[in-house]
């Protein structure tokens, strides 16, 4: 499967998930990835049905997403931060998570993103996938992240 990766680090002006997400999309829309409407409802979904994860080994990762709808293209956008944003916890919408990363999911069918969500699932619980998506230079993420997602 297709898909085009986006990878921006950002510094600490981005202090809560609701500009996270907003910013994860605004780099979405710009490329013509997804319609204006998608930031608009992965804001409206983290409210009811929040996607911070607190992995195994105490990385806190946001998988925020959409309508698959609202995606004309196939798409993650990911944010690497400065400083941990808090999103609320998956499994518990009462608890945070603080995430040092997010990957803001746009795929076009609901089995498309469904296979790249479970995919992930398995690539985050492998510490060495999360500390590369952390530390390579920005660059390299993309491709790194497109490789380990065809491989898994």
């Amino acid at each position: 499967m297709k898909f085009e990766i986006l990878v921006n680090d950002v510094g600490d002006n981005i202090s809560d998930y609701r500009t996270a997400i907003t910013f994860a999309g605004t780099k979405l829309l710009e490329q013509g990835y997804i319609t204006p409407a998608y930031i608009d409802a992965c804001l409206e979904r983290e409210k009811t049905y929040p996607t911070g994860l607190m992995m195994a080994n105490g990385q806190g990762i946001a998988i925020p997403h959409a309508d698959y709808t609202l995606v004309k293209t196939n798409s993650i956008s990911i944010v690497r931060f400065a400083k941990d944003v808090a999103f609320g916890q998956m499994e518990d919408a009462d608890l945070t998570v603080d995430c040092g990363i997010m990957f803001n999911l746009a795929f076009a069918t609901s089995d498309q993103h469904m296979s790249i969500l479970r995919r992930l699932f398995t690539l985050f619980q492998d510490i060495t996938f999360i500390e590369s998506c952390r530390n390579l230079k920005a660059e390299e993420v993309g491709q790194y992240v497109q490789e380990m997602l065809s491989a898994s």
